[in-house]
């Protein structure tokens, strides 16, 4: 199964710059069986680029998948009118859900014909061209679509929510956003869903003391819970996911470090990243941003590794240094988000002395791998883009290894934006 993340914020779009790099849309996932069947799970803002995507693939109409909504709050539902295919006669999407827990709409259609009504929307459900056929199902259910088993569990929400789990070909996949633990009796149903999942996709919007506090009863869970949940029913890799709608990207690299303390294979969910999911294996790719000012720099360096237990140290070559971290290239392979520690000697001034910013002539930096690719060249080298949760340290190497200006010369350590 492929699986690609289009949103991954909860409650509300978040715009903000510092959020660009796990981005702000609110939850939309694509699934594709190996037998290339579409399942879109949930409609947030990213499914508007989803959309767009299919569209750009689509030589004629004549689509066929499936939607899959968990609930119906607005940071759920809320792409839907902004999906493009359904607008174009001969594409069909069967559209999944409970039935809402509500006075008013109480049905799927009445949540359906809610999102395009005025003075809301200004297009009305008669001008979607697209067949659309309904199917409520059970919090607790069981059923098939294609050679794809789904089954589903409901989750402690208000208003009500379920989770799913998508099996194929030996694979399985558990989608359980908006979960708050402590009801006993859906924190056992969710364990019986999830156990000895491929990959558990979770709920993980709060920090523990803002779960125990202020926001209880808000129906979230928090990364701790989501990490701990994990390494309890057994699954192989856990993505933290609805991230809070303020959290910086800094802040999030921080959690998925704190989470991996306690399940070591975690990942923080992030718009373009996209799973490779078999019974054999899970892989992970990730897009890139580039985001802050880079400093050219051309250090040798040292990356340590933890790899089957042991610490393993590496040569690498630094190339540039941003305030939030760095490219270096290396003839070893690592993955995506995993974590490193980078050793770079800082170089003395023309007087031989080092700079003011470091005295140690070592500097060592915490961070983790978002980037990963081979060089154009046939060196075998690899080119590695690092983060590092620590931007203090980094800005700190950029003043350190940035060239002195020649006296009576424009400063030469200026660091140019890509």
């Amino acid at each position: 199964m492929q699986l690609t993340f289009w949103g991954v914020r909860g409650s509300i779009p978040a715009p903000d710059r510092d959020a660009w790099r796990y981005g702000g849309n609110t939850p939309c996932l694509e699934l594709r069986d190996p037998d290339g069947q579409l399942f879109i799970l949930d409609a947030g803002t990213g499914i508007r680029d989803l959309g767009r995507q299919i569209m750009a693939e689509m030589t004629t109409p004549g689509l066929a998948a499936n939607l899959l909504f968990t609930h119906y709050h607005w940071d759920h539902v809320q792409g839907l009118p902004f999906f493009e295919p359904i607008y174009f006669q001969g594409n069909t999407f069967q559209l999944f859900g409970p039935r809402p827990q509500a006075d008013a709409p109480s049905s799927l259609a009445g949540v359906l014909h809610a999102l395009f009504r005025a003075p809301f929307f200004p297009v009305a459900t008669s001008a979607l061209r697209a067949s659309l056929p309904l199917r409520e199902i059970d919090p607790v259910s069981d059923f098939t679509v294609g050679k794809t088993r789904i089954r589903t569990c409901r989750t402690n929400h208000p208003q009500g929510a379920v989770a799913y789990r998508f099996e194929s070909r030996g694979a399985s996949v558990v989608y359980a956003t908006d979960h708050e633990p402590g009801n006993a009796e859906l924190d056992q149903g969710l364990r019986q869903l999830a156990r000895g999942a491929d990959v558990l996709i979770s709920d993980a919007q709060y920090r523990p003391e803002e779960l125990g506090a202020q926001k209880a009863g808000w129906g979230h869970g928090s990364w701790k819970a989501s990490a701990e949940f994990a390494r309890a029913v057994g699954v192989k890799h856990l993505v933290l996911f609805h991230h809070e709608p303020i959290r910086t990207d800094l802040e999030l690299d921080h959690i998925l470090l704190q989470a991996r303390e306690i399940f070591p294979a975690t990942w923080a969910a992030q718009e373009g990243m996209r799973l490779e999911v078999s019974r054999r294996e899970v892989r992970l790719e990730t897009r890139s941003h580039r985001l802050s000012p880079r400093a050219p720099v051309h250090l040798p360096a040292h990356v340590e590794v933890k790899a089957n237990g042991n610490l393993v140290r590496e040569e690498a070559r630094v190339e540039n240094f941003s305030f939030q971290g760095a490219y270096l290239l290396s003839p070893c392979a690592y993955e995506l988000q995993q974590p490193l520690d980078l050793s770079v000697p800082l170089p003395a001034n023309g007087n031989g002395h080092r700079r003011r910013a470091e005295t140690a002539g070592e500097l060592r930096l915490r961070g983790y791998v978002v980037r990963a690719e081979p060089l154009t060249t046939d060196s075998g080298w690899m080119g590695i883009g690092v983060i590092f949760p620590g931007s203090r340290e980094a800005q700190a190497v950029a003043q350190a290894a940035a060239p002195a200006p020649e006296s009576g010369a424009p400063g030469s350590g200026t660091p140019d934006s890509d």
